[in-house]
């Protein structure tokens, strides 16, 4: 085993933070993982569609500073240092299991000596394993392995032997329930001198996803909407009202919404990320922390310094007295929204989030997320010199240059439009 500690950055696709905060469904693996790790119930993620949330992570930037904007526009800037780069250039042997988006046509690969892709119609629920895993995490030389799961994403595939109640109230939660015994089997073989990190990429909307009235309202909204330029907001807030009233959700969802990539919302953007390994102390940190703290963080827990530079900043806490709270910087930039002119950013306080259309003449929207958690309803007359000042903290909408892949194929494949 060697001495220098191993890396094992586990991310499962569309993974929602209360999912893991509150124990959905039947996860014993899952909630004895968090009971002994460090889990921040707070972090947020980047974006809430899968390439842009990933590559914040591995370079502690935001889209406007690494150059990886959406699903499509989402080339590495050249100038940008990766974890995977960083580790290698320490002697770790770096290894990536990826799938969905993350093609080699990003630059995502830059780093990796290995960086394999599954189809995601291969499952672990199929058969399917990262072969080479459990070897490369025992070898004498260190080894960062980035393993990247998709069997929470759409369209999912629930085990006939989880599929009924007992497991869960959606086929989300109840995948949920069936991965998590692969999981108990891909980690018990890990040595002991491996930090391994438990994270999403962004959430999921579910609640209402196979509601037929849904479907329909959503086909129309978004013809309206994303196409004619049309501000439905008072419409959908109206829905969400209305259903609330009618058929409560157990949980934070709206209407309207399904998957992700349409919104800045908590139940989509609020990602877990939970670290386990040597001298991480077990606990459950509730501050606001982002996704480009992860980056930072884990080289802090190798033992590695982190360059000032970047956005992020680590959440490793000398002091045992707690992180103090982070802004959050948010965008939806997903297939869905039909092109930029529909991306939406955010800032999230501890207590607010401001939210803007910058390619649309839309009013921006403050949430106040203490009288209000589940976003129904911005305020009605907010403060414009608050507006103002939330405003000028969001990072410049340019940034570094971009390049859009010719990778509509790879995703028509996966069910982007």
């Amino acid at each position: 085993m060697p001495d220098t500690p191993n890396l094992l950055l586990l991310c499962v696709d569309c993974l929602r933070g209360d999912a893991i905060d509150d124990s959905w469904g039947e996860t014993p693996f899952l909630d004895s993982f968090v009971a002994r790790g460090r889990s921040y119930a707070n972090c947020f993620a980047s974006a809430t569609t899968t390439t842009p949330c990933v590559a914040s992570m591995m370079t502690g930037r935001y889209a406007e500073g690494n150059g990886v904007r959406s699903l499509r526009e989402a080339r590495l800037a050249p100038d940008v240092s990766t974890l995977a780069e960083r580790l290698s250039a320490a002697g770790y042997d770096t290894t990536a299991f990826v799938t969905g988006p993350l093609v080699a046509d990003t630059d995502l690969d830059r780093g990796f000596d290995t960086y394999r892709y599954r189809e995601n119609t291969e499952s672990l629920f199929d058969g399917w394993e990262p072969t080479g895993l459990e070897t490369r995490l025992a070898a004498e030389e260190p080894a960062f392995c980035y393993l990247h799961l998709w069997e929470l994403h759409e369209p999912i595939t629930v085990p006939p032997n989880f599929d009924s109640e007992e497991y869960g109230r959606w086929p989300y939660e109840r995948a949920l329930s069936a991965l998590d015994s692969h999981l108990e089997r891909l980690l018990e073989s890990v040595p002991e001198n491996t930090v391994v990190a438990l994270c999403g990429d962004h959430g999921e909307s579910i609640t209402w996803r196979h509601n037929p009235l849904r479907r329909v309202t959503k086909r129309a909204r978004d013809k309206v909407r994303y196409e004619f330029g049309v501000d439905t907001r008072r419409m959908e807030r109206g829905l969400d009202r209305l259903t609330e009233s009618l058929a409560p959700a157990p949980i934070h969802d709206h209407f309207v919404e399904n998957g992700h990539g349409e919104t800045v919302f908590d139940h989509v953007a609020n990602v877990p990320l939970v670290l386990s390994g040597p001298d991480i102390e077990p606990g459950r940190e509730t501050a606001v922390c982002r996704q480009v703290d992860t980056f930072p963080t884990l080289l802090d827990a190798l033992g590695f310094d982190w360059e000032a530079s970047i956005d992020g900043e680590s959440l490793r806490d000398p002091t045992d007295e707690g992180i103090d709270d982070r802004e959050a910087y948010i965008r939806a930039c997903g297939a869905a929204l039909r092109g930029k002119q529909n991306w939406v950013r955010a800032l999230r306080t501890s207590t607010e989030k401001y939210v803007e259309y910058p390619n649309r003449d839309w009013d921006p929207e403050l949430y106040d997320l203490v009288a209000d958690p589940a976003e129904r309803a911005p305020a009605d007359d907010p403060d414009p010199h608050r507006l103002r000042a939330l405003a000028s903290r969001l990072p410049e909408s340019e940034g570094v240059a971009t390049e859009r892949l010719a990778i509509d194929d790879r995703l028509r494949a996966l069910g982007y439009r």
